[in-house]
């Protein structure tokens, strides 16, 4: 579930709101208390849904090491970058962005 992100400043993705996306996409109940609890690793993550954050730049993804799906798309991104480390990607949405040479 997404959350709604009121800000109009550009921002660039930190540790805290990769945490927090986690968190909301993770799992629910007993499993989800379990795992805030725990903590929840990045290198565990297979998805990752990043949209209407009004980011504007990609940062902070290499420990998503086995991340397979990631959805950036409605932010204000201008550049592809920041996805090298990202090897098992196998689906990337940049759509909606600022984008303009690929």
């Amino acid at each position: 579930m997404n959350r709604l992100y009121n800000s109009m400043e550009p921002r660039v993705m930190d540790d805290d709101m990769l945490k927090l996306a986690v968190g909301d996409q993770g799992p629910q109940e007993e499993a989800g208390q379990l795992a805030k609890q725990e903590g929840i690793l990045f290198k565990d993550v297979l998805s990752l849904q990043l949209d209407f954050r009004n980011i504007l730049r990609i940062d902070n993804l290499w420990q998503f090491e086995n991340l397979r799906k990631l959805q950036l798309n409605n932010n204000i991104i201008e550049k592809i970058e920041g996805l090298e480390n990202l090897t098992h990607l196998v689906w990337l949405d940049l759509s909606f962005n600022n984008i303009e040479t690929i």
